[in-house]
């Protein structure tokens, strides 16, 4: 997401879990001119219903990279596993309907806890 030098960001790190027990840590940037307000919202539930309900941004795409990586120190005590523990680090850059970023979001998933399912639809070539 290209900002500009100036450019300010809202950081919004969350822990997501179930039953108590941390699943995914996510860190998520998003531009302070559109959603300053924000910081004073309950985040608890979908932060792209906020986005959709509340700062009425249609979200139109986004592109995901996904790694293997081993977590570090920070990141492996808020998911309360030990230093090094294998992990899937998702990169995604969410697009508004006019093709500008809208969210640039890391999210950490500890191996053993997750299983991901890819889905394709139909192969187009082009002409």
């Amino acid at each position: 997401m290209v900002l500009g030098p100036s450019g300010r960001v809202v950081a919004i790190r969350r822990l997501r879990t179930g039953n108590e027990t941390p699943f995914i840590y996510e860190e998520s940037y998003l531009p302070y001119h559109t959603f300053k307000k924000i910081l004073k919202m309950d985040l608890t539930g979908s932060m792209y219903q906020l986005i959709v309900e509340h700062f009425h941004v249609a979200l139109a795409r986004s592109t995901q990279t996904i790694q293997a990586v081993n977590l570090g120190d920070r990141i492996a005590s808020y998911l309360k596993v030990p230093k090094n523990t294998a992990a899937l680090f998702m990169e995604s850059l969410t697009y508004d309907e006019n093709n500008i970023p809208v969210e640039l979001l890391y999210s950490y998933y500890p191996g053993d806890k997750h299983v991901f399912e890819v889905e394709q639809g139909r192969y187009f070539i082009k002409e």
